[in-house]
């Protein structure tokens, strides 16, 4: 267990907590993010949730991948990979914020705020300079959050999944010096 605040803890994710994680995520994302998908994102859960696809994350030495607590709760996950270089920084040592999802009774709380300082300074110990992650470019309540944080944007693309909606799949790519 990692303490990041007296409120707040992380608790490193197992291979065996792969249900634990799907039936949390069901609860977390759907919500957020159905409309996105064509089949309500049923798609989307299966593939990165998976018993399968959490072995392949979790298998990788530079991924880290947690449950966050609030209190007792367990209430989103956070995943990070160092050492995974950002394109337009290929001469800066970075890391990528693969997934932070909050429940959203949750939110506007300071716990994403929290996470994410934690996240800088735990990088900065082991050397990192750059803090970078990939957003929805339609979900602005996100990019808004992001932008607090002092990220940029520094590039755009599109998902290629077959099951997204056409018009929903524009992605910014967004980082930070730390």
């Amino acid at each position: 267990m990692i303490i990041v605040s007296d409120t707040i803890t992380l608790k490193a994710i197992e291979l065996t907590d792969q249900e634990k994680l799907f039936d949390l995520m069901q609860r977390i994302y759907l919500p957020e993010y159905r409309h996105l998908w064509l089949d309500s994102g049923s798609w989307y859960m299966e593939k990165i949730y998976s018993y399968t696809n959490l072995a392949r994350d979790l298998d990788n030495p530079n991924s880290y991948y947690y449950f966050v607590h609030y209190q007792s709760e367990t209430i989103g996950i956070l995943k990070l990979i160092e050492n995974i270089p950002l394109a337009e920084f290929k001469d800066r040592k970075s890391a990528k914020l693969d997934r932070i999802y909050l429940d959203p009774a949750f939110h506007s709380r300071g716990i994403g705020k929290t996470l994410i300082h934690w996240t800088e300074k735990r990088l900065v110990v082991s050397g990192h300079s750059i803090l970078w992650l990939e957003a929805i470019d339609t979900q602005e309540k996100a990019v808004v959050f992001y932008e607090k944080m002092d990220f940029q944007i520094c590039g755009t693309f599109k998902l290629e999944f077959d099951l997204i909606h056409d018009n929903l799949r524009g992605m910014y790519v967004m980082y930070k010096f730390i």
